[in-house]
């Protein structure tokens, strides 16, 4: 990890400032910088994405964030016309900001209703919603279904010794993902997946098909531990339960971070999923044990 010094980001804020020009402020003891149109870009995030970028490259790749500064832009007043820009963004738990549309997924996740623009997405606050005239629940499902379907995503594969898990990255939206996760779980999946999203633009999950899903976990706290603290977007470093159900998918905490250590939190409804997989996982070494030793027993015919 490069370390940000006190000295590069008074640099960024004199670029920024330079870069925006007449009307632009420091607000947030430093933290963010409010432009002319009233567009507000918060630094943290933005030193993150230039941490590891020689400050020769800081003013290219500034650039894209610059039309922030001149306010957000219109929204469409029909709703036809923004049904398919809506997006879902996930957010820390007690996140909703009073200014946009949010609904909780469980503890520790929250959802926010967003809009996407050419430089990055804006939120949508209920009053918004009011406005287009159309039922809560249906610009919700709007959005999902575009956010799931719409978004392009990279997804691999870390299979290594014991441990097997799937990362998704490559979108601004790829940890919402989360909330339709069954089109990348195998069709025979039974006990759902353990996810982690700690950034925005980052999920990673494993199956709980046997054991492994244990080590494999271990393996998401390492990696998405690491995003979580240097990437910009953070979201959770927590550990999620998603399974499908007759009613809809359900999400759940399991695992808690509390001062960089993981404490369990999980329910009732995890253990006996765990306790029916020991069970059926016990089944099927009992299977092998037979098979083995009825090849051992079993006679064979003379030449």
């Amino acid at each position: 990890m490069t370390l940000w010094t006190t000295e590069q980001h008074q640099r960024l804020i004199d670029l920024v400032l330079a870069k925006v020009g007449e009307g632009a402020e420091v607000i947030a003891d430093g933290m963010a910088i409010t432009g002319p149109g009233g567009g507000v870009m918060g630094l943290s995030n933005l030193a993150k994405v230039l941490k590891d970028l020689p400050e020769s490259e800081w003013e290219r790749s500034l650039e894209p964030y610059l039309p922030l500064f001149q306010g957000p832009p219109a929204i469409p007043q029909a709703f036809a016309d923004a049904r398919r820009r809506l997006r879902i963004r996930l957010a820390a738990d007690a996140s909703d900001p009073g200014w946009a549309a949010y609904r909780p997924v469980c503890d520790g996740l929250d959802q926010m209703l967003v809009l996407t623009t050419d430089c990055g997405a804006m939120t949508i606050s209920d009053e918004q919603i009011e406005k287009w005239g159309v039922p809560a629940d249906d610009v919700w499902a709007e959005a999902l279904d575009h956010t799931i379907w719409d978004e392009p995503r990279d997804r691999k594969i870390l299979d290594k010794e014991n441990m097997r898990f799937v990362w998704v990255r490559n979108s601004f939206y790829a940890s919402s993902a989360l909330l339709s996760l069954d089109h990348l779980l195998s069709p025979a999946n039974r006990f759902g997946a353990v996810v982690m999203v700690p950034v925005r633009d980052a999920l990673l999950y494993t199956e709980v098909n046997d054991e492994q899903f244990l080590y494999a976990s271990a393996g998401m706290i390492d990696v998405g531990g690491r995003w979580y603290v240097d990437d910009s977007g953070p979201i959770s470093a927590d550990l999620f339960w998603y399974r499908r159900t007759e009613q809809g998918p359900i999400i759940s905490r399991i695992v808690k971070e509390v001062n960089r250590r993981y404490q369990p939190c999980w329910g009732p409804d995890f253990s006996a999923a765990l306790a029916e997989l020991s069970k059926d996982l016990a089944l099927i070494d009992g299977d092998r044990r037979r098979h083995r030793s009825r090849r051992r027993t079993t006679p064979t015919m003379p030449a």
